[in-house]
């Protein structure tokens, strides 16, 4: 199956926008940053807590894939979808090491993180990426939701408390779905 890369759903939210650079087609997961021009792409749409780094090699996807992965499923196991697992905490806190930070005072009391030592700007996109997840994990985020409406999937905060659906299209998805089987049996 091609998927289109529009992009479309992205929220501004870039641990969320992150996670969710694999999508759901019916109950089949699809990867969406499968070339370094779609993960040039990616940067490009994504609200991203780092400058973007002005080119992107294979070694860089090779680098965003494993963490991407690890942040998906720890998210989806804080909304009660999957199990947490040290071997993805220990990936997400890598790309935490490898890029360190400290906070800073500056003028009039303002504060600014500043990395330590001189990153690759790839090593610090992906280091406050897994920041963002971290900071979403900690929370508490008790807003966080996962969207199981057929064929989505997508990690979302919900703005309501009853939301169950990332968007309208996802909560007609369901009802037109739960009216089929209803009316099926």
């Amino acid at each position: 199956m091609e998927i289109e890369l529009t992009w479309a759903w992205l929220e501004g939210y870039p641990a969320l926008d992150f996670a969710n650079t694999v999508i759901r087609r019916g109950w089949t997961e699809y990867e969406l940053v499968t070339s370094v021009d779609a993960l040039s792409s990616w940067l490009d749409a994504a609200a991203l807590p780092a400058p973007r780094p002005t080119t992107v090699t294979d070694d860089d996807l090779q680098s965003f894939l494993p963490l991407r992965d690890a942040a998906l499923r720890l998210l989806r196991a804080a909304t009660g979808h999957g199990d947490w697992h040290a071997a993805d905490v220990r990936t997400l806190n890598e790309a935490l090491l490898d890029c360190p930070e400290v906070t800073v005072l500056e003028t009039a009391g303002s504060v600014v993180s500043r990395t330590v030592g001189s990153p690759a700007p790839f090593s610090l996109l992906l280091a406050r990426l897994a920041a963002e997840v971290r900071d979403v994990l900690a929370g508490p985020r008790p807003d966080l939701a996962l969207c199981d409406a057929p064929g989505c999937g997508q990690l979302f905060f919900q703005r309501r408390t009853n939301q169950a659906w990332c968007g309208p299209p996802c909560g007609n998805r369901a009802r037109v779905a739960r009216h089929h089987t209803a009316t099926d049996n």
